[in-house]
């Protein structure tokens, strides 16, 4: 019986967090920050001071993390709603996964290079662009560490999550369809999750880039490092 009251307190404490983190965003120079993101920061500051085991947590925090198997489905509203542009624009989003891709793995792996970083760092650097589990298979079969892969693959979502409209603002891009293309091939989930935020267009098109560049991704990471190496 404590057990459960301890799950009901943890999922409830989470929750209200988040909603909390929501408000927040009104504060003018926090409006960049995803909820998510400020969420996890509250939570992990609140269990350092309050010492909570992480497993403690985590037996009502995974009840959370189950339910975001269905919550994917509501990823499917914007591509329903935008599915005429998106048919319209096909081959646009095709060629600039396909181009984002070989960026990704090229840029890493030309800065590896020039850093005369350790082999195993590089290649596991090099699947940071895509969805985290994702990420860790194709770091696997390229003989990278699925930790380190980890670590960079969330710093790359949270990084194009927080400044990536901010960027592309800068430099004067404004085509929705182009800043889902965008968002969506570097910052994976994270990222497409602050489209939903602005546009259902940019949402829409986020969502089908993150998923055709972990395709991508998976085939062209290792050729590219095969013809390198």
């Amino acid at each position: 019986m404590e057990n459960i009251f301890i799950k009901i307190l943890i999922i409830a404490i989470t929750i209200a967090v988040y909603k909390m983190s929501s408000k927040i965003r009104n504060i003018k120079h926090l409006s960049v920050i995803p909820p998510v993101i400020l969420c996890a920061v509250i939570i992990y500051i609140l269990n350092a001071l309050f010492k909570v085991d992480y497993n403690v947590y985590n037996s009502g925090g995974k009840i959370l993390t189950f339910l975001l198997g269905p919550a994917i489905i509501a990823f499917s509203l914007p591509l329903i709603k935008n599915l005429k542009v998106l048919q319209k624009n096909y081959s646009i989003i095709l060629i600039g996964v396909c181009i984002s891709t070989v960026f990704a793995v090229l840029s890493v792996v030309c800065v590896a290079l020039l850093l005369k970083a350790n082999p195993d760092i590089m290649l596991s650097i090099v699947p940071k662009a895509v969805t985290t589990p994702v990420a860790i298979e194709i770091s696997k079969v390229l003989g990278g560490k699925p930790e380190i892969t980890i670590l960079l693959t969330i710093f790359s979502g949270m990084f194009g999550a927080i400044f990536g409209h901010w960027i592309l603002k800068g430099i004067n891009v404004k085509n929705n369809l182009a800043i889902g293309v965008a968002i969506g091939s570097v910052s994976h989930v994270l990222g497409t999750a602050k489209c939903y935020d602005e546009n259902s267009l940019q949402a829409a098109v986020s969502t089908i880039t993150l998923v055709l560049s972990c395709v991508t991704t998976a085939l062209i990471a290792p050729l590219i490092i095969k013809l390198i190496f």
